[in-house]
């Protein structure tokens, strides 16, 4: 991969996380949406530290 192409990814993936984290705090207790919201930001997570042991 080309660095230009890690450096996209890796904005896409700290925007990911913001607009997820925001959704995880504006989300009612009430049935599993947090659950899968939370899911998702560890594979985001995940993905960025890939990304940037490529990089490194």
């Amino acid at each position: 991969m080309e660095k230009l192409e890690i450096e996209v990814l890796k904005r896409l993936v700290e925007k990911a996380l913001k607009e997820l984290d925001e959704a995880y705090r504006r989300l009612p207790d009430v049935n599993n949406g947090k659950t899968y919201l939370w899911r998702g930001k560890e594979r985001i997570r995940l993905m960025a530290k890939i990304l940037n042991d490529m990089e490194g």
